[in-house]
């Protein structure tokens, strides 16, 4: 055996291993804990050209983007601080060097694998991907014959198509760049797990830093990182708590997957985002039904009953005043952002009723007092204001031609899930409802981080759990 073959299986066995998460969460930790992105991007970049050059097929680079994507600290958020990591004065050129790197690894490996680069990657039968394209092709076209593509054309053409990226591009790369026969089956649902952990370590980390309780109140606007604020986070965590359901049905971690779902639970409500608190509790109450109607041992499910009695009690006993202070709070909270949302939804459709069939751009025509976070001027102008429901997002958008394309894509997912139904594509279902159940009061489809994982699920569920 040469010593380039015993380098690959060794690299092989570390992938496939849970240690690999623990590395992957440990450098987006230290990331956005600890502001150290430099570090972090510097060995998450090489690490993923590794696996490229060298790894069996692509699949260890999903965790890898999903990492990445929620790794920013607050202090190198680009929406935010102009002199971020991410500016061509703070550490871009040394980063846009590491992802050319990467690149040339990945179209290198595409090209070159005798398994599936060249034509086979290209010949790759995609069940979701003429969907994703209609919508793609929806999404350029948005705008059209509205009078504004003078004013916003070229941005909302660059904005749709990083929308279109988002949603495709993971499913186009991992459906044909994997070998899926020797996939393992549970490799998405501890890439869920690795994302949650993180997620809790960063939410920890704000706790510990910034003052969220202050006089009696909180201040969940404190609640934020260089990646997303409290909404953000809800978001991915109530996508997350499904996944560890699915590791406690069987097998070795069945403990470990369990506790996870109540941590990520209880991470979720400590977000203080409403709308996702909201879906959350209702992903997590069905995820765990299905998970007891799989469940066989009968002495096991005796003591997570037991479990699942005592955690709840223990949380409300010891934060018994945050939890009151929490959900007053959170009521006082839910009224106002109510009201402007509402505001949203009426300006939203005025857009939609002024251009009905191709929309008005991604861009607010009319309405310019649609909530932006945020306050670097680069940024605002190609990512724009969203209107926090998909529907009208798409209607004021895209017009009915953008809830046309919409449908064709969520009819194709929607059949994917419903044929040949199984435990293993519940939990990943259920996630995805997630995301889509939060999308209705917030923008969270539109965002490019949580549609990212969307589109490397889909492709894990059509070529390796679809089966």
């Amino acid at each position: 055996m040469g010593i380039l073959q015993s380098f690959r299986q060794r690299f092989d066995k570390f992938l496939y291993s849970p240690f690999y998460f623990v590395v992957l969460g440990c450098l987006a930790v230290l990331a956005n804990v600890f502001g150290q992105e430099l570090i972090a991007y510097t060995v998450l970049l090489l690490l993923a050209a590794c696996v490229c050059l060298f790894g069996r097929d692509l699949l260890p680079l999903m965790p890898v983007f999903a990492c990445a994507y929620i790794s920013p600290s607050a202090a190198n958020n680009p929406g935010v601080n102009e002199q971020s990591i991410f500016s061509l004065s703070g550490g871009g050129i040394y980063l846009g060097v590491l992802l050319a790197v990467l690149a040339g690894s990945l179209v290198y490996r595409l090209v070159k694998d005798p398994d599936f680069g060249g034509k086979k990657f290209l010949n790759q039968k995609r069940k979701l991907l003429s969907g994703m394209c209609v919508l793609g092709i929806t999404y350029a076209i948005s705008g059209l014959c509205s009078g504004h593509w003078a004013e916003y054309g070229w941005r909302n053409l660059l904005f749709a198509a990083i929308q279109f990226v988002a949603v495709a591009g993971l499913y186009w790369l991992f459906s044909g760049s994997v070998k899926w026969e020797q996939a393992p089956k549970a490799y998405v649902y501890w890439m869920g797990i690795c994302v949650g952990y993180v997620l809790v370590a960063e939410l920890l980390g704000i706790y510990l830093t910034k003052e969220i309780w202050v006089g009696g109140t909180i201040h969940r606007e404190h609640i934020f990182t260089g990646w997303g604020n409290y909404n953000s986070m809800g978001a991915l965590l109530a996508m997350m708590i499904p996944l560890p359901f699915y590791l406690a049905i069987k097998g070795r971690f069945r403990w470990f997957g369990f506790l996870s779902a109540f941590v990520f639970f209880a991470a979720l409500l400590f977000t203080c985002s409403r709308v996702s608190m909201i879906m959350g509790v209702l992903i997590f109450v069905v995820s765990y039904v299905f998970y007891l109607i799989h469940t066989r041992h009968t002495k096991g499910r005796i003591v997570i009953y037991a479990i699942s009695a005592l955690i709840p009690l223990l949380v409300l006993l010891i934060f018994q005043k945050e939890i009151q202070l929490l959900f007053s709070r959170m009521s006082d909270i839910g009224l106002d952002s109510f009201a402007e949302r509402r505001k949203g939804y009426e300006e939203g459709i005025k857009q939609f009723l002024k251009y009905p069939i191709f929309g008005g751009t991604f861009f607010p025509v009319n309405y310019k007092e649609l909530y932006v976070w945020a306050q670097v001027d680069n940024f605002t102008a190609l990512f724009p204001p969203r209107w926090h429901n998909t529907l009208i997002q798409l209607l004021a958008t895209g017009g009915v031609v953008c809830l046309f394309g919409y449908i064709v894509h969520r009819v194709q997912t929607v059949k994917l899930f419903l044929k040949n139904p199984s435990k293993d594509k519940t939990f990943v279902a259920l996630s995805i409802l997630a995301l889509l159940l939060t999308s209705l009061l917030d923008c969270h489809f539109f965002n490019v981080g949580p549609v990212l994982l969307y589109s490397a699920m889909l492709a894990f569920t059509e070529f390796k759990l679809d089966k």
